[in-house]
């Protein structure tokens, strides 16, 4: 899944949050989640499963640049998401 860009000021640590209601089977769960980001410069953290959902902070960026985060989220029957969420940093 592809969100589009959301746009954030250097200064604001806002949460995001992926929901897999849709996508689970019955008796699947969301186990562990990872993140990452592309370029270096925006600070994730705080990624936790809050089943069927998981959830991440972003803070930090460099104005003017659009910073790429892949959220991998492993289901207990072995399955794996992966969603991207591109947050165009600009100071307003």
């Amino acid at each position: 899944m592809k969100f589009k860009a959301d746009n954030k000021q250097p200064a604001e640590r806002f949460s995001y949050t992926i929901d897999y209601s849709d996508a689970l089977t019955i008796g699947d769960n969301i186990e562990t989640a990872t993140a990452s980001v592309s370029p270096t410069g925006l600070t994730i953290d705080n990624v936790g499963v809050y089943d069927p959902s998981v959830k991440f902070w972003a803070s930090g960026g460099t104005d003017g640049v659009t910073y790429k985060v892949t959220v991998t989220s492993y289901t207990t029957d072995g399955r794996i998401f992966q969603d991207e969420v591109s947050l165009r940093i600009k100071e307003v």
